[in-house]
């Protein structure tokens, strides 16, 4: 028998080169669904700008789930 092992993917910062409006996306498990694929999106919602892919530090990781609180 083939062991499966599902393994949660590591939050990223996305982060918009032209206007600097960034978000943390932290996939809740390792299943997506399509509001994970909305929030993965690399287009910018303010400017229309590609973002660029970061990693994300413990600071930016604190700070999205106080937001994340809110946003519900």
């Amino acid at each position: 028998k083939e062991l499966i092992v599902a393994i949660k993917p590591n939050p990223y910062k996305l982060v918009c080169p032209k206007c600097g409006f960034s978000k943390v996306v932290a996939p809740k498990s390792d299943v997506l669904s399509a509001k994970d694929l909305v929030a993965m999106s690399p287009v910018c919602k303010k400017c229309g700008e590609k973002m660029e892919r970061k990693s994300v530090d413990k600071l930016d990781s604190v700070i999205d789930s106080l937001f994340g609180m809110f946003r519900k």
